[in-house]
């Protein structure tokens, strides 16, 4: 039971039962779960089996994150208080998927989106993307953290085509990436990027501009998979990619530049060398940043 076992739902199905089960005190058997969302497709109604399995890795991936139990055969129960919003409920996903200890199934969720940063880094761009979907998820598979499992065997392996596509729909759930006709899915944590700015400025006391060491330390601890967090490091390790020293990888330089260009935070590249931290190289003005200012234009109205 995992968010990647389970193919045949949608994060926002999850949070549907939810708000069901919120709405019904808190539990409900499976046959009442059913009737309220019998899903349809197209106005064809889906029958028997397949519907029984749709409904039952909808639980299953619920359960994986911890929303609810099952007490009693057939019976499903709240273990937790429901967002009032489906922004707040990707919050909440995105925060138990980062707490996660390295042996839960579902590590391998933001493990995946790290290996796509570190790969990006190391390839030197997004051209690996344009790979088929089957070599696409064994070049991740390769850049994170081994399995005891035998890495010959496909459906044994810690991410594969299988899991990718559920997998694409969490990421995209997240705000952690957009989908794309060719190479399937584009690592851009842009509306990630800025809810988590938004919430470290609520839950802490900060200085309205952090200096961008800081401001990288801050955001490794509340986005791992990228610059400097532990997930990064763990692929980094793996592809034995060469440190970033006071460099942006790839991924966070596009999105901290589009963040500034849409006045959602500030990037100050006025200081020395020693300093600042270069960014990705491309025709931008901003080059270096010396600082990050959290509150954007945009933030102040």
């Amino acid at each position: 039971m995992s968010l990647l076992s389970d193919t045949n739902y949608s994060p926002q199905r999850v949070y549907a039962l939810l708000r069901l089960l919120e709405a019904q005190d808190g539990q409900l058997g499976f046959d009442s779960i059913r009737t309220w969302l019998k899903p349809t497709l197209r106005g064809v109604e889906q029958k028997g089996s397949e519907e029984h399995t749709n409904i039952r890795q909808l639980l299953g991936a619920t359960a994986s994150l911890g929303l609810i139990e099952s007490p009693s055969q057939n019976q499903y129960k709240l273990t937790a208080p429901v967002p009032a919003t489906i922004e707040g409920f990707a919050d909440a996903v995105h925060d138990r998927l980062v707490a996660l200890d390295a042996d839960h199934a579902d590590s391998i969720v933001l493990e995946a989106y790290a290996a796509m940063v570190v790969l990006t880094e190391a390839e030197q761009g997004t051209s690996w993307l344009d790979l088929n979907a089957k070599d696409r998820a064994a070049k991740i598979n390769k850049a994170v953290p081994a399995a005891d499992a035998d890495e010959e065997d496909e459906q044994k392996k810690r991410f594969n085509a299988t899991k990718s596509s559920p997998w694409k729909r969490w990421m995209i759930f997240l705000g952690l990436g957009v989908s794309m006709p060719r190479s399937d899915f584009y690592p851009y944590p842009a509306q990630r990027l800025e809810r988590e700015v938004v919430r470290l400025r609520s839950e802490q006391s900060l200085p309205k501009a952090l200096e961008i060491e800081a401001f990288i330390g801050r955001i490794a601890e509340r986005m791992p998979y990228l610059d400097g967090g532990r997930l990064f490091l763990a692929s980094v390790e793996r592809v034995r990619l060469p440190p970033l020293g006071r460099r942006v990888s790839r991924v966070l330089s596009g999105t901290l530049r589009d963040l500034h260009d849409d006045k959602r935070l500030v990037l100050d590249a006025i200081g020395d060398a020693k300093e600042t931290y270069a960014l990705t190289q491309e025709p931008h003005p901003v080059r270096n940043i010396k600082a990050v200012t959290l509150e954007g234009q945009a933030n102040n109205g």
